[in-house]
């Protein structure tokens, strides 16, 4: 059956990941910050750069969300109080990506939107990485994809 056929919950990651993010931006543990930076203005549909191993597989994330508070502690732009300052002092001096990245879940390309979507709830995220059965990087799904298919959610009833 067509995808455009199913109902939402029956719509496979595979259906709708690589409409946005054609190939998703990655690296290697020991790349530098400024590698992601690099590769986040190289990428701009994606928010997200992936940390993979020598073998392509996916190990973690580098999110907007940390290079933007790296920038801004460097710069002196921090929230008032003392944990803001702490967490500047821990974070400020850190250079590669393995000790920014967090360890996420992912999703496979056989995945409901459905099971995704829960996940993007529960961990507050906009974009997970899709791997395959030997979780090898092979995709990126973001939320606009899940809006693509969405909005039929939202159409009238005839």
């Amino acid at each position: 059956m067509p995808y455009g056929d199913k109902k939402f919950s029956d719509v496979l990651v595979c259906d709708v990941y690589d409409k946005i993010v054609l190939k998703p931006s990655q690296l290697r543990k020991d790349a530098k910050i400024n590698d992601a930076i690099e590769q986040m203005i190289a990428n701009p549909l994606s928010r997200k750069v992936y940390v993979v191993d020598d073998d392509g597989k996916y190990v973690g994330t580098v999110s907007t969300e940390t290079i933007l508070r790296l920038i801004g502690y460097r710069v002196g732009v921090r929230d008032g109080g003392g944990i803001s300052f702490y967490r500047s002092l821990r974070d400020m001096f850190k250079e590669d990506v393995k000790s920014i990245m967090v360890k996420g879940r992912a999703v496979t390309k056989t995945d409901t939107l459905t099971y995704a979507m829960t996940i993007m709830m529960e961990d507050h995220l906009n974009d997970l990485p899709v791997v395959d059965a030997e979780n090898h990087l092979v995709g990126e799904l973001v939320s606009l994809e899940l809006f693509l298919e969405g909005r039929r959610v939202f159409e009238p009833k005839e």
